[in-house]
């Protein structure tokens, strides 16, 4: 049902001339009090207590007071209403720590795809981002319909999005959030010791490259190429110990190396 309300709003939300869209989002944002939080309605999936990580990660959340909850939901984009129980935000935490590290029991079979080529950026986000797929999936669930459709088009399009609806203080305070969802940090599942890496600086050649990755652990397996840029070096490693991959992703993945370049690690 609610999959069928967002497609029509979507659908007839679209068919809506591109500046009275934007004096759509402008009125409705404006109705609303300045000071009205983001809604976060409570987590939708139905966990498992049998499940041992789902028992393990509440037993670690019933220490958290409603402040620490509220904070730990924030860092990840979501404001948690007033309204919201103790026991809604901590299944709320739940979920999403478990969906960060890709420990939701006995739901591979429901797992999403990996976007195929192609895939617009909205897609790869909500596959690659959990924090930002739990907070599009909050604006979905409590029906703010602007909020959804600007999760798309800032995806898709950030120029765009801003051109039509720009110039409102909810505006930039949506932006902000979706931007803070996507660039929250993403707990891999390391579970072999093979690693896949990219944006490392080409003018550190193949043997700079092993060297910094040997001093996490013994390496079995390396293979390094220039990529398509020019600029920067791509390939795989496998560590002898798990644990030495793990630590090469968590000190790695993500630092900035400047001139627009991030490195990236992922568990193969």
């Amino acid at each position: 049902v609610m999959i069928t309300f967002v497609a029509c709003a979507l659908t007839s939300y679209m068919l809506v001339a591109p500046q009275h869209r934007a004096a759509s989002w402008r009125s409705q944002l404006s109705a609303l009090p300045a000071s009205a939080p983001f809604r976060a309605t409570p987590a939708r999936l139905a966990l498992d207590m049998k499940d041992p990580a789902v028992a393990e990660e509440y037993a670690s959340c019933m220490a958290l007071d409603a402040d620490a909850m509220e904070e730990e939901l924030a860092l990840s984009g979501i404001i948690a209403p007033p309204t919201m129980s103790d026991f809604d935000m901590r299944s709320m935490i739940v979920e999403l720590r478990l969906r960060n590290a890709g420990k939701i029991g006995s739901q591979t079979a429901n797992e999403p795809k990996k976007p195929a080529e192609g895939a617009s950026a909205f897609e790869v986000a909500l596959y690659e981002k959990p924090a930002f797929k739990a907070l599009y999936e909050s604006f979905k669930s409590a029906q703010l319909a602007n909020e959804v459709n600007l999760c798309i088009e800032y995806l898709n399009d950030a120029r765009r999005a801003a051109e039509r609806y720009g110039g409102t203080a909810k505006f930039d305070e949506t932006v902000a959030k979706i931007d803070a969802a996507l660039s929250a940090r993403v707990e891999q599942k390391v579970t072999t010791g093979a690693v896949c890496f990219s944006g490392f600086p080409s003018n550190m050649g193949e043997a700079g490259v092993r060297m910094t990755l040997e001093s996490f652990g013994s390496v079995l397996a390396f293979s390094c190429d220039e990529a398509q840029d020019g600029m920067t070096l791509t390939g795989r490693v496998e560590f002898e110990e798990v644990a030495s991959a793990k630590a090469c992703i968590d000190k790695w993945d993500g630092i900035d190396m400047g001139l627009g370049t991030t490195l990236e690690l992922r568990a193969a």
